[in-house]
């Protein structure tokens, strides 16, 4: 496999999974709420390359913890971050009338 920026791909998702698994399982309130998570459940969601760096989505395997995680993988320095978001809200959009009428779509 090519090596991208000083890391192989497998080697991105897998520090990426284990960077996030780390995170969980070191959070006590979350491991205790839902349970500790090994790097092999940890989910990948989205992945990219953008110039010099790597960068995942990921997600762990609990209904409704309401967290997500990205990591990105900085070629330059060879460096990771890892950010967390929490969902805090969420809001159907519906597409104005004009919108609607001129590709025939209809709400539910």
């Amino acid at each position: 496999m090519a090596h991208l920026n000083g890391i192989s791909e497998n080697q991105f998702r897998n520090l990426a999974k284990t960077s996030v698994a780390n995170f969980w399982n070191n959070n006590q309130k979350l491991a205790d709420k839902y349970g500790y998570v090994q790097p092999e459940d940890v989910y990948v969601v989205w992945q990219c390359k953008c110039i010099q760096n790597l960068k995942a989505l990921l997600g762990v395997p609990f209904e409704g913890d309401g967290y997500y995680f990205e990591f990105t993988w900085n070629g330059d320095p060879c460096e990771g971050y890892l950010d967390v978001y929490k969902k805090k809200e969420h809001h159907n959009v519906y597409p104005p009338d004009w919108w609607r009428e001129k590709i025939d779509v209809t709400r539910k």
